[in-house]
């Protein structure tokens, strides 16, 4: 069959889609990638086939185009603050909030993520290739609007909480209790107003809730930690990717203490520019412990600090993949790449989460599992991120439940353990093919 897997676009979002599309790949199956020309080096350095669409997303620009005080709202988090989409309290699940998010992130993320142009491109795309399964990035709809043209069985590909699947049962349920002439769905009216611009219209071609989520979930968080959603999900193994990379030899020599990693991750700064934990704090946390630490700093990082102390290692990139084994400990942002790869290793973790999707309620859930401290940037000082480093490498418990979830990983099926289940769903699902 033919697979289309599309990404957002920027490179971590690639990155989780990689592993699965080398399995599809490896199992005989043609499998293309399209996105924005933004990533389109990301793609084919991995080995896949790249298929541009639209213009250059230039992520930044896109966030707030021609609004400076926006762009500083964005990267201070104020507007987050009222609207986050990773708000997943119940009690906070308000209808009001709800319409509230939905009627935010519609305009300034998705219109802007994923323009006309782009969507126009991928369906015209998607008709000529017709693909039997698109794989799609809950950041962009524009996948699913191609399967629906296409004919295509389409599918979401998690990269982390499924934060859009719990927000839309709770935001569909309260709409269903109003009178139909006051169901004011942001979203909605935006796709179906796509799906006219492309000739779909009517039962079965029009707007639907399989445009927004999926006819079902491929969801590499481990279940334990997942959000409870009722939508049909295949759970899949997380497979770390961390792009082309060598392995440093000092990575091989054996640590004379314990070692840590610090990261604040690539995404947050891709996006918006700026962290929200200060690098100067962090390090200044750890200076005076008896641990090795591994600090992935870039050169504005690196320029803003003085001396480093003498305990930290700083190197603007190494594959956690290959890192996280030899670590006690790893310090992080909640990006979903850095969180699943040391799950994946069993590593225990302290979290200082941006405000960035789901990085906090990520972190609070893995700290409810005993995975994981965590302290919001704004609560951060250098006495109190010690203390919960501290605590994570001397207790043992969060090894021990560190363990428990590596062991549920290891026990998910692999990329290549879910292609027959794929297979199977495809056909089911996948618009009959007119002959003639």
């Amino acid at each position: 069959m033919r697979v289309l897997f599309q990404p957002f676009a920027a490179a971590t979002h690639v990155a989780a889609q990689v592993p699965l599309a080398w399995a599809l790949r490896a199992a005989g199956h043609e499998v293309r990638v399209a996105t924005q020309p933004d990533v389109v080096e990301d793609i084919t350095r991995a080995g896949l086939t790249a298929v541009p669409v639209g213009e250059p997303l230039h992520v930044a620009a896109k966030m707030a185009p021609d609004d400076a005080r926006l762009v500083e709202e964005l990267r201070d988090g104020a507007w987050l603050r009222v609207l986050d989409p990773g708000e997943v309290r119940p009690e906070r699940l308000t209808p009001e909030h709800l319409q509230g998010v939905f009627a935010a992130w519609t305009p300034l993320v998705h219109r802007n993520t994923v323009p006309d142009r782009m969507i126009d491109d991928l369906v015209a795309f998607s008709r000529d290739w017709r693909p039997d399964l698109v794989v799609w990035d809950t950041m962009t709809y524009a996948g699913p609007v191609a399967a629906r043209a296409s004919g295509a069985a389409h599918a979401r590909l998690m990269f982390g909480l499924d934060l859009v699947g719990l927000l839309r049962e709770r935001y569909r349920a309260a709409l269903d209790r109003l009178p139909p002439e006051l169901r004011d769905d942001p979203l909605e009216e935006w796709l179906g107003h796509v799906l006219e611009r492309h000739g779909l219209e009517g039962p079965g071609r029009g707007f639907d809730e399989e445009l927004v989520v999926g006819q079902w979930t491929l969801d590499p968080v481990p279940t334990s930690l997942a959000l409870p959603v009722s939508l049909p999900r295949v759970p899949l193994r997380y497979v770390p990717y961390n792009g082309p990379s060598s392995v440093s030899p000092w990575l091989d020599e054996p640590a004379g203490r314990r070692r840590i990693c610090l990261t604040l991750g690539v995404s947050f700064r891709e996006v918006v520019g700026k962290d929200q934990a200060s690098v100067g704090e962090l390090l200044a946390a750890v200076a005076d412990l008896d641990v090795e630490v591994v600090a992935t700093l870039d050169a504005g990082q690196l320029a803003a600090l003085g001396p480093l102390p003498p305990n930290v290692r700083a190197v603007d990139f190494v594959p956690l993949n290959e890192l996280l084994p030899s670590c006690a400990a790893v310090i992080h942002h909640g990006g979903a790449g850095t969180f699943l790869t040391a799950l994946a290793h069993g590593v225990p973790q302290v979290v200082v989460p941006s405000r960035m999707w789901c990085n906090t309620p990520r972190a609070e859930r893995a700290r409810a599992a005993g995975v994981a401290l965590t302290c919001p940037p704004e609560r951060l000082t250098a006495g109190r991120l010690r203390a919960m480093v501290t605590r994570v490498l001397d207790d043992p418990s969060f090894a021990r439940a560190a363990a428990r979830v590596r062991t549920e990983m290891l026990g998910t099926p692999t990329p290549a353990g879910i292609v027959p289940v794929l297979e199977r769903l495809v056909t089911a699902h996948r618009a009959p093919r007119r002959t003639g």
